[in-house]
Formats: C-alpha cells, structure tokens, sequence
C-alpha cells in the first residue's frame, strides 16, 4: 500500500468515525428526548389517575348519602303505610256505625 493510499484510507476511517460518532450523538440527545416526553406523560398520567381517584372518592360518599336518604324515606314511607292502614280501620269502624244508625233508623221509623 502507497503512502497516499493509506492516506486515503485513514482519511476514510476519520471520516466513518466522524460519521458513526455524529450518529451516536444524535441518538443520545433522541433519548434523552424521549426520556423527557416519557416523565412528562407519567406524570399527566399520575395527576389523571389521582384525580380520577378523588373523583371517584366522592362519589362514593354521595352514594353512601342518597343510601342513607333513602333508607330514610323507606322507613316514612313504612311509616306513612301504618297510619294509612289504621286510619282506614277507623274509617271503615266510622262508616261501620253510622250505616248502623241509618238502617236502625229506617227500620224504626218505616
């Protein structure tokens, strides 16, 4: 090999050097890009779970509330049923009686 063949071929390996370390670099920094977009989109996504989190925390307690409203109202309306119930009775004893008194009138009177 000639001394400017040799150059050439050094020339040609500083060159690939050159070439594969410009390469390395840039892959680094994309990387380093990469990394960066991946913590920024955990922690999005962090923030959106704790918040789904709390969101669902309330709700819990807003359905815990309405069970206990409505246990509420199931036991007024358990109530309101007996007094129905026994308001019918003295209704139908009221009714019961003055029947009584009408047919013991007629008969009477007729």
């Amino acid at each position: 090999m000639t001394n400017e063949e040799m150059q050439r071929a050094m020339n040609f390996i500083v060159e690939q050097q050159a070439k594969s370390s410009a390469k390395i670099d840039a892959m680094i920094e994309s990387q380093r890009e990469s990394q960066k977009d991946s913590a920024e989109r955990f922690k999005r996504t962090e923030e959106g779970i704790r918040s789904l989190l709390a969101i669902a925390e309330i709700h819990e307690r807003e359905i815990a509330t309405l069970g206990h409203q409505i246990s509420s109202v199931s036991r007024d309306v358990a109530n309101l049923a007996d007094t129905t119930r026994a308001t019918d009775e003295r209704l139908n004893a009221l009714i019961n009686v003055v029947e009584r008194q009408i047919s013991n009138g007629r008969n009477g009177k007729q």
